[in-house]
């Protein structure tokens, strides 16, 4: 019988000084950082890099700083990450950064191959991952450290990756790709702008509520996803409020930590699945995407799922899950489909492409092309 680890990763909360100590001292030899220039700068990391950088020369190994992070990396980014990395070798990938740093980071361990990474093409690397035979060359470790509170990704093994023509979504999908060690820096979260900050809080929330809700879920991950929602309810609208706030950040942190370790059990649902298109189309972010549809998706989940009535009863006070995700986005986003520049005629091309393996099937109810179409209507 094959068993599944609850979690491999090492789970460290330090501070920012802390960071900086256990970045100069990595026992590791051939070292690449996935980090922008710009993140490094606003976190005063530019020494602590150097210093990595400086020892890896003087011990003869390799040291590569990947500096170029899309929004939404797609082909085209992972073969440019490739051959800057080239023939050099890779012991450790550190991923600093929001989600795309650390999909990146993954999908660079996924594609790593010892000697040359020039011989990809982007049809190499779609075909790759639609059929999953990564050449994942023993492994590279990865230490994800995130600078958002939201996207779970240090806990998980999957990375997302944009078709260059804007036409798919894709997933890679390993269990080495989980990282090592999540290093959790609140610090780095109090440079967040209050859009990303609301962006980043409900994909947590939509995670948890998610896993909650999944066909796979269980009473451990139930408890996991419950205390999540909890401690993005009670940080988020701070969080917004007063960026340094650090005792919110911290509550955001934990809440996406305890996220991600309950959908890195479930996976994501219907909410997700409609997600894709929304941010593929339409530019929406993704947390802004996976949560619109919470409310929407929750109704029809309702008495389909263990312990609904106590997950519902924490939004009971703002009158449902909508009503609360308003409030706390007041004065940031209208989180309405037009606000996004979507018109009802576009729903139609919205539903075609909502329907995602691994995610909408793994809703509680089994939605129709019409009821997701209704969810999207009321949020239009």
């Amino acid at each position: 019988m094959d068993y599944k680890e609850f979690c491999s990763t090492e789970i460290v909360f330090a501070d920012l000084q802390e960071l900086k100590t256990r970045l100069e001292a990595l026992e590791y030899k051939n070292i690449t950082f996935v980090m922008s220039e710009s993140s490094a700068q606003r976190w005063v990391l530019l020494d602590s890099i150097n210093e990595v950088r400086k020892n890896c020369k003087n011990l003869g190994n390799d040291f590569v700083w990947l500096k170029d992070i899309a929004a939404n990396p797609n082909q085209s980014d992972v073969l440019l990450a490739l051959e800057q990395i080239d023939s050099k070798r890779i012991d450790v990938i550190i991923a600093i950064g929001g989600g795309s740093a650390l999909d990146l980071a993954k999908a660079v361990s996924a594609f790593y191959k010892d000697g040359s990474n020039n011989p990809y093409t982007v049809s190499d690397i779609t075909n790759i991952i639609q059929s999953k035979k990564y050449p994942l060359s023993g492994g590279v470790d990865i230490i994800g450290i995130p600078s958002t509170a939201g996207t779970g990704s240090e806990l998980t093994q999957w990375a997302t990756i944009w078709d260059i023509d804007g036409q798919a979504k894709y997933s890679i999908d390993h269990p080495r790709l989980k990282p090592v060690q999540a290093l959790i820096v609140p610090e780095l979260t109090y440079t967040l702008p209050a859009d990303l900050t609301l962006s980043t809080g409900l994909d947590a929330m939509a995670q948890a509520i998610e896993a909650y809700w999944s066909k796979h879920t269980n009473p451990l991950v139930q408890d996991l996803a419950f205390r999540a929602v909890e401690l993005v309810m009670t940080n988020l609208k701070q969080a917004i409020e007063n960026m340094t706030d650090a005792k919110a950040r911290e509550g955001l942190c934990r809440a996406s930590v305890l996220a991600g370790l309950a959908f890195s059990q479930t996976r994501t649902t219907a909410c997700h699945s409609i997600s894709y298109p929304l941010t593929m189309l339409h530019n929406v972010p993704h947390g802004l995407a996976a949560s619109i549809t919470l409310d929407g998706v929750g109704r029809l989940n309702k008495r389909h799922f263990e312990n609904d009535e106590k997950l519902f009863e924490l939004f009971s006070t703002y009158g449902g899950i909508m009503n609360w995700i308003d409030w706390v986005s007041k004065g940031v986003q209208i989180m309405r489909l037009s606000a996004f520049g979507i018109k009802q005629e576009d729903i139609v091309n919205i539903v075609d492409r909502a329907f995602t393996g691994g995610r909408m099937d793994n809703n509680p109810v089994d939605l129709s092309k019409k009821d997701v179409e209704d969810i999207l209507i009321q949020v239009l």
